[in-house]
């Protein structure tokens, strides 16, 4: 029969402070599982809410979801601010603590690289937005082979003026689309000398603001000493490309979950 309580793991730590909270089920204390040097920040939790399958529930509940994701930020948070963490994914439970001290052994050596790695270096979260309509608009402005084509529908009968429209509108999107892209990878390379690393995500389309459409979806690692330089990067080129319908938003400092490094959770 399986053990009625686990160990929700929330971060491996490079320092021994205990948070000045409870874990995540709100009343459990935190724990320090130690082993080869390593702290694990965990607390136990009851496999009636924490099992496997009462998870998988759970985590169709929103408002149980939203709860407990803001316990485990905050509290993956807190020990950050005492030093470097490598933080675990939302929901990492074991049946025992043996079983911790079994993956720091498998993992020592990565874990404290990983940690010595992310010393004095912060996650940035920055989302790069377009509205289509206004690019679509700067690039007819700017076009002089468009410019041309609207000059010339200017001029022509109306049947002929709708057949250069539409090949002005056509013209237009395929630019508007090849300037996006232009755009895109110049500013990743503009910030790439502000940033240690960084990871991209598929756009979140949903997250969009009505009238935009999101274009980059980044995770940076940037060292702390950095973060201005990095900040004022991100607001420069926004402030250089806003009328072309683009705009960079950076959000942070997150925990580093973008950058821990690959560990082996088999038992």
């Amino acid at each position: 029969m399986a053990s009625e309580i686990g160990w929700y793991l929330y971060a491996f730590l490079s320092h021994e402070d205990l948070p000045p909270l409870r874990g995540i089920d709100g009343h459990s204390p935190l724990n320090l599982i130690t082993e080869n040097g390593i702290a694990a920040l965990a607390s136990p939790v009851s496999l009636a809410e924490f099992g496997e399958e009462a998870l998988r529930r759970n985590l169709e509940n929103l408002r149980w979801l939203e709860e407990k994701a803001c316990l485990h930020e905050a509290i993956v948070e807190a020990a950050l601010a005492k030093g470097p963490v490598l933080p675990m994914k939302f929901g990492t439970i074991f049946l025992d603590a043996e079983t911790i001290r079994a993956v720091i052994r498998r993992n020592a050596p990565r874990i404290r690289d990983g940690l010595e790695f992310l010393r004095d270096k912060e996650e940035w979260g920055v989302k790069g937005f377009v509205n289509p309509e206004a690019l679509q608009a700067a690039v007819l402005k700017n076009d002089a082979a468009l410019l041309a084509l609207s000059r010339e529908a200017s001029a022509k009968p109306a049947g002929q003026a709708f057949f250069l429209r539409r090949k002005i509108k056509e013209g237009g999107l395929t630019k508007s689309l090849e300037r996006e892209e232009t755009l895109t990878r110049a500013f990743l390379e503009a910030i790439q000398t502000t940033v240690v690393d960084l990871a991209a995500h598929p756009p979140l389309l949903p997250e969009a603001p009505r009238g935009e459409r999101i274009v980059l979806n980044l995770a940076c690692l940037v060292r702390r000493e950095g973060v201005e330089a990095f900040l004022r990067a991100v607001e420069q080129w926004t402030r250089g490309h806003g009328d072309e319908g683009f705009r960079f938003a950076a959000s942070g400092p997150w925990p580093p979950y973008h950058f821990v490094p690959r560990l082996d959770h088999e038992g």
